[in-house]
């Protein structure tokens, strides 16, 4: 055997045996001991490529793929265009594999390697029917592939509901107001998050994440930058709903650009902060821990602000609902005045405890692979990725303004397309001319009325709340 072939077992030998000490070291504490500034992935590659020499001789002064290591099979080097075969791992993450198969991986025509080799195909897992603890791991496995699929079904429902949404508050100018600019804003936060999502997904893998990669490092703070963002809209919806029903005239206070600076830049500092601290004290592994999936405990930098405003918001929902519950009391008589007041808590009140309460699981993790580990793993993946669809149906779908005024698009829609029906050519000219110019007196009526609808109640229940001081005190 060559000198290289030796140092090659050696490496791969000594990698093994650290690998073992690093899994079992709460049983044992074993001599050997690599020095802190070795880099793991490059001595597998270094084993790698050593053990692939010959190979490189042989194929020398043809395009060739180079030996990789892809932290499971070293992939010996390949004529470019090429399908090569190895066999499957016989063990990974606990799980036996069966070796008589083969996972394959695409050198292509320019020399470069596949980003993923294919072990999905043949590679299948060792299933003793004997043997409890496999049976276990393998209904553990499509719990898994289950919850995955549930998690892309929802984030794409949600984002479709989401985009619906998105369009039909900025199509239908004539709802504009405080409150739905509101709405509007709180559903592209969601949009930008379900697609950042998506792209984590694909960028996210164990190559990019033990290459720690700028890309992968980007996707990950722009999904949490626009995570906190969610949250900081939430409370821009219960400050706006406290500042409409406990204060005279409230919502003048505040204009659109203040609420839209709480919202968008407030959460600029809080995820630059936490890009700095990650890339002095842990930069590695894409900022995420490849192994569980789960963030650093650096991430309470974001959790942390996003923590008090889920707890000021409920402070400020429960102020809302006694004021409201005071003035019915006071007034069973009026109840005109507080209703539209009502309607637009209701939706507030009903989504903040459930975001609150999906942000809370994500604290939560039971051990094991019980049966409430798999509860918790389908329960928390269905929180996630349908909160967009739970905003999208909450303030948009069964937003009674919007109804009405995808209502009244659709009966116009259809009297003029009656109206062409059935008239002639000449009368259909005349018909263009008159609808042309209308149209603008038609919008801007009821945009008045719109407007008047988004403010009206607010006027007329705090005008009579400045002649009854009693209830406003409350």
């Amino acid at each position: 055997m060559s000198l290289h072939r030796y140092i090659a077992g050696f490496l791969c030998c000594v990698l093994q045996m650290s690998s073992l000490v690093g899994t079992n070291s709460t049983q044992s504490r074993s001599p050997l001991r690599l020095p802190d500034d070795v880099d793991m992935r490059q001595l597998l590659i270094l084993a790698c490529h050593m053990e692939n020499q010959e190979t490189y001789a042989r194929l020398n002064g043809t395009l060739i793929c180079n030996a990789t290591w892809d932290t499971v099979t070293c992939w010996p080097p390949a004529p470019a265009g090429t399908l090569v075969h190895m066999p499957c791992p016989g063990q990974l993450r606990g799980i036996r594999y069966d070796t008589s198969k083969n996972a394959t991986k695409m050198c292509y025509e320019n020399g470069t390697w596949a980003r993923k080799a294919d072990y999905n195909g043949n590679c299948r897992p060792l299933v003793d029917s004997h043997t409890a603890e496999s049976e276990e791991m393998r209904q553990w496995g499509r719990h898994l592939e289950n919850a995955k699929l549930l998690n892309n079904v929802g984030h794409a429902v949600s984002l479709f509901c989401l985009v619906i949404a998105f369009v039909l508050f900025g199509y239908l100018k004539n709802i504009r107001c405080t409150r739905n600019n509101i709405h509007w804003n709180l559903v592209a936060t969601f949009i930008l998050r379900n697609i950042c999502w998506f792209i984590m997904q694909e960028v996210v893998n164990v190559e990019t994440v033990l290459d720690n990669s700028w890309h992968c490092r980007v996707a990950v703070t722009l999904f949490n930058y626009f995570h906190v963002t969610n949250f900081f809209w939430m409370f821009v919806e219960g400050l706006y709903l406290h500042m409409m029903v406990a204060h005279a005239f409230g919502t003048e206070r505040i204009k659109c650009w203040m609420y839209a600076v709480i919202g968008w830049c407030v959460p600029i500092p809080i995820i630059l902060s936490w890009v700095i601290v990650m890339s002095l004290l842990q930069d590695e592994r894409c900022w995420v821990d490849s192994t569980t999936g789960q963030n650093s405990h650096y991430d309470f930098i974001y959790h942390g602000p996003v923590i008090i405003v889920l707890l000021v918001n409920f402070v400020i929902l429960g102020k809302i609902v006694r004021i409201l519950v005071l003035k019915l009391r006071a007034h069973p008589n009026s109840l005109d005045t507080t209703h539209y007041s009502i309607k637009a808590v209701k939706a507030t009140v009903v989504l903040l405890p459930l975001l609150g309460i999906t942000y809370m699981l994500f604290f939560i993790h039971p051990s094991g692979r019980g049966t409430s580990k798999i509860f918790f793993r389908y329960f928390n993946s269905f929180l996630q990725s349908f909160q967009g669809c739970f905003v999208s149906v909450i303030y948009c779908f069964s937003n009674t303004e919007v109804q009405n005024a995808v209502q009244r698009r659709i009966d116009r829609w259809r009297n003029q397309q009656q109206c062409a029906h059935n008239s002639t050519p000449s009368k259909q000219m005349v018909l263009a001319v008159f609808t042309a110019a209308s149209q603008s007196t038609v919008d801007k009526n009821e945009n008045t009325k719109a407007s008047s609808t988004c403010h009206a109640t607010q006027v007329k229940s705090n005008v009579r709340d400045s002649k009854k001081p009693v209830i406003e005190e409350a």
